[in-house]
């Protein structure tokens, strides 16, 4: 890696058994501002996933032998490690997502808590006895399951890849990782930077690849003990067949259409702030409220004020370091102006923005949009862009039917000053994750997964420990 300064970042090849290798075949990773290179990758295919499978295998064996304490102490020392690089960790992740720098700051910083909240709790993964009568002893291990395979999206490469891998290492498995084409590069230095500050080589291996080839040689090889997804729907369905010929289990977070209900007592000032952190990561957020119902009573009142905060919002380029940067590609640009005409079309009104603001770059004005029916495509479908779509509602029973109307059950989001309706409707919504008066919320030790089709399983929090280890069952005949 070389010439951060010019905005240049060098060869990168796979990081297997704690080293860059010479790539044989790369790829370019470009600045989604600009649309100008700023690195070239390694496509690591078939053989790099094979030679990263094999360091993890053996890296694997000795990490288990490690007195569980020990291993906390080395992922506690793998975080203060990062903290260490983390303005040139967000930089980098700015270069390729085109995120704020501000916001990439936050990320990473946030993205080292993994290593120290599961640093905290390898000495605690415990089994438990089972009384089956006189005679016996029975009692339950938490066992690692082995080497799991991790596909890291491109929209927060920091956080949701260690989100998975910091679990993973903490139970006693190994990772490979398939980090995204479109921003791979902080991965590859993540892994870096903990194995150089004493993380057993191999344990963590990181081949960069596209998902026909890369991807495909991890999801479907029989050494791999488990793949952890994240990323649309359709990709992960396709994810599932190709684990399903090795019946290799799968933990999978998907799409959202996250809904968000204000009531006519809720705090709006706080309603019009939180509305607004839609745009955080140019809206590339897969638990964002993109559907935000208002109670008929104050939805004049809060259409307008969201509009006019939206209206005043700066777009441009990550390094500057605005409120919204750009999407991640010319392709997610163009798709997010398709869904905003569509929705016009079908009698939407724009309220704010609806239109590429620069000629230069990936980018798409912040927006907000309503008048369209429940059942319109902009109202059913994941559109990943700084957009959301305001409605209006009379009645509880009403709106939480429609909130619940999705194929998607990720996240919602209440604001009521009403304890008895915040609990109730909480209750009802079909969703992984509810927060109450405030958008979002988020911690290393709170389970995070969707219901429906937007996931499998539970990342974060002690049901990660689940996910990340099998249990055991032991009998023993003690008269006998």
């Amino acid at each position: 890696m070389t010439d951060h300064a010019s905005g240049s970042f060098g060869e990168f090849g796979c990081y297997i058994d704690g080293a860059y290798r010479e790539p044989t075949e790369t790829f370019a990773v470009s600045d989604p501002a600009t649309g100008d290179d700023i690195a070239t990758v390694a496509e690591g295919g078939a053989d790099g996933i094979d030679a990263a499978l094999d360091a993890a295998e053996a890296a694997q064996r000795e990490w288990t032998s490690i007195d569980p304490s020990e291993r906390g102490r080395i992922l506690k020392d793998a975080a203060d490690a990062l903290r260490d690089h983390a303005e040139e960790l967000a930089q980098l992740e700015t270069a390729e997502t085109g995120r704020p720098i501000s916001q990439s700051r936050l990320f990473v910083t946030n993205a080292a808590k993994y290593f120290d909240y599961y640093g905290g709790l390898t000495d605690k993964v415990e089994g438990e006895t089972i009384p089956v009568g006189e005679g016996y002893l029975d009692y339950t291990r938490l066992e690692p399951l082995g080497v799991t395979g991790q596909i890291v999206p491109w929209n927060v490469p920091s956080l949701l890849s260690l989100r998975g891998i910091a679990p993973a290492l903490a139970c006693g498995n190994a990772v490979v990782a398939k980090p995204s084409p479109e921003a791979p590069l902080t991965v590859l230095e993540m892994n870096r930077i903990v194995t150089e500050a004493g993380l057993p080589a191999g344990l963590w291996n990181s081949v960069p690849g596209d998902g026909a080839n890369t991807g495909a040689a991890l999801t479907g090889a029989d050494r791999v003990d488990k793949v952890v997804f994240t990323g649309s729907t359709e990709t992960a369905k396709q994810v599932m067949k190709d684990a399903a010929d090795t019946l290799t289990p799968v933990g999978m977070e998907t799409g959202g259409k996250s809904p968000g209900i204000v009531f006519p007592d809720a705090n709006l000032d706080h309603v019009v702030e939180d509305a607004l952190k839609v745009f955080f990561n140019a809206g590339q957020t897969c638990f964002a409220t993109t559907r935000i119902f208002v109670h008929e009573a104050v939805y004049d009142e809060v259409a307008e004020r969201i509009a006019d905060e939206t209206a005043a919002l700066s777009v441009g380029p990550g390094s500057d370091d605005p409120d919204v940067g750009p999407l991640i590609s010319e392709a997610a640009r163009d798709s997010v102006a398709a869904s905003v005409d569509d929705a016009v079309e079908r009698g939407g009104r724009v309220l704010a923005g609806g239109e590429i603001p620069r000629e230069t770059g990936n980018f798409y004005a912040p927006t907000v949009i309503d008048g369209v029916a429940d059942d319109a495509p902009i109202s059913r479908e994941e559109v990943f862009g700084p957009l959301f779509t305001l409605y209006g509602f009379s009645d509880e029973a009403e709106v939480v039917r429609r909130a619940n109307d999705t194929k998607y059950g990720l996240y919602a989001t209440v604001w009521t000053a009403d304890v008895s309706r915040a609990h109730r409707v909480a209750h009802r919504l079909e969703a992984g994750t509810v927060t109450v008066n405030e958008y979002p919320v988020t911690a290393p030790q709170a389970p995070f997964g969707g219901y429906k089709e937007s996931g499998i399983g539970r990342e974060k929090g002690l049901q990660a420990v689940e996910e990340y280890t099998q249990t055991k069952n032991v009998v023993v005949s003690i008269d006998r």
